[in-house]
């Protein structure tokens, strides 16, 4: 995302259920695997994460009798970052520590290739609730949640699972439930009917109604079911309450709205959201709520409204500045670099970002995103021998499928030199270094994209 407009997946919200993960940073060591270590963040205490061995987590899983929770993430993932700085930091999920096994998954490590193969994600974070006795996941949620909301969600995930029809409002609930299940075992086209007629059923006042709307809109966005997509959420996101389930309703659907041409839709949920994004309630994370600004602002940008937008972007970049002030840990700060960068870049001000860049590479010496998100910002000034500098750098740190990514942004810099033999060479690279990862179906189109642009030039 760092690499280019910062478009925020509508995986931000969800297209699936399921949970979160972390706190503070290591720098400076080595991976078992010999891949350097990016920025990463750790479980407090009160949450004991097992690190990158989903056969121990599952083991201890099975011998506690206890369901196993994962945190599937990347360290370029700004959204997963947020949610291990800000959610799992949070000491109101301390008494949930004996309830689950806790299980961090680094998507981007080579170690870890047998665990995406067998639960591949089309977006992150994606989290997950697996069935020890069974080693089957009983929830997948692709998005964010503040600490309160994921106590909700695991709620969902087991409690309300174990009820079944026992449990109130039952058939809205049990259909629910099944949705998750068939979401999580892959099964979209069930998990839509499902979540469908969990929608029906579901009163206004239903305690999981909002997260029903979210599934079942992020779903239809993902499939791009553009004009399905847009019709719920302009129906549904007025009776939702401010939160995480509403502002990925607003982010999906608007963007749903524009692919579909529904300008009475886009206008309401634009209203929406531009409403929820001035909020300053401590509803969201400050990851979602600049979601919400992106969302608005590339709304604005594409009407024709450049005053408008402009006067947005300066919205979300005070407001950015503002919640990185009050960031109480490196880990927090660095986390909000590419939602600056983005608010920067829309501003047509990308010399901001160089200070916020050099302190999270001097805080994190052996994170690639630093220097790769500082290669673009001096690509986009023409500062070409800085920008091949900080990409050099970039380079000497990233692995796994981000790679490809980096080495682009090689590729960007030599083809603005001219330096045609430069381009091929990187491009070239990038896909050697990705040709035996287990990519997610929007990675694969990254090197389709590689392949296409190297055929070019040949």
């Amino acid at each position: 995302m760092d690499a280019q407009p910062l478009r925020k997946q509508v995986a931000l919200a969800a297209a699936a259920l399921v949970a979160v993960a972390c706190n503070a940073s290591t720098t400076g060591a080595a991976r078992k695997d010999g891949a350097p270590v990016a920025h990463e963040t750790r479980a407090p205490a009160a949450l004991r994460f097992i690190e990158d061995d989903y056969p121990k987590a599952l083991a201890e899983a099975k011998r506690r009798g206890k369901p196993l929770f994962v945190d599937a993430w990347a360290s370029w993932c700004h959204s997963c970052q947020s949610l291990r700085a800000y959610v799992l930091t949070d000491p109101t999920l301390a008494p949930l520590a004996d309830d689950f096994v806790w299980l961090s998954i680094d998507t981007e490590r080579d170690a870890n290739a047998d665990w995406l193969a067998r639960h591949p994600h089309s977006a992150l974070p994606t989290l997950w609730v697996i069935d020890p006795a069974t080693d089957r996941p009983i929830l997948k949620w692709a998005g964010t949640a503040t600490a309160a909301e994921l106590r909700e969600l695991l709620e969902i995930a087991v409690v309300d699972a174990r009820r079944g029809a026992e449990s109130p409002a039952t058939a809205a609930t049990a259909a629910f439930v099944r949705g998750n299940h068939a979401l999580a075992a892959g099964d979209v086209e069930t998990a839509e009917k499902e979540h469908r007629a969990a929608l029906a059923a579901a009163p206004k006042d239903h305690p999981h109604r909002a997260r029903m709307v979210e599934a079942l809109v992020t779903q239809l966005a993902l499939r791009k079911e553009h004009d399905r997509c847009a019709e719920v959420a302009a129906a549904e996101a007025s009776g939702m309450a401010p939160g995480t389930s509403r502002a990925s309703v607003l982010v999906a659907g608007l963007g749903c709205a524009r692919e579909a041409g529904r300008t009475a839709d886009v206008d309401r949920l634009l209203e929406a959201a531009l409403h929820d994004a001035a909020l300053r309630d401590g509803r969201l994370l400050a990851d979602d709520r600049s979601a919400l600004y992106e969302e608005a602002f590339t709304t604005k940008s594409e009407r024709g409204d450049a005053a408008g937008a402009r006067e947005l972007a300066r919205a979300w970049s005070a407001f950015l500045e503002g919640e990185a002030a009050k960031a109480t840990s490196n880990d927090a700060r660095s986390s909000l670099d590419p939602l600056r960068l983005g608010a920067f870049l829309a501003l047509g001000e990308p010399a901001r970002a160089i200070p916020m860049l050099e302190e999270s590479e001097r805080d994190f010496p052996e994170d690639f995103n630093p220097p790769a998100r500082l290669g673009r910002v001096y690509l986009e000034m023409k500062r070409l021998d800085d920008a091949d500098k900080a990409a050099d750098r970039a380079t000497a740190r990233v692995y796994g499928p981000r790679a490809m990514r980096v080495l682009a942004l090689k590729a960007d810099i030599a083809k603005a030199r001219g330096d045609r033999a430069g381009e091929v060479k990187a491009l070239e690279e990038a896909l050697a270094r990705s040709e035996r990862a287990v990519l997610t179906e929007g990675q694969k189109g990254v090197r389709a994209g590689l392949v296409k642009r190297l055929a070019a030039l040949r």
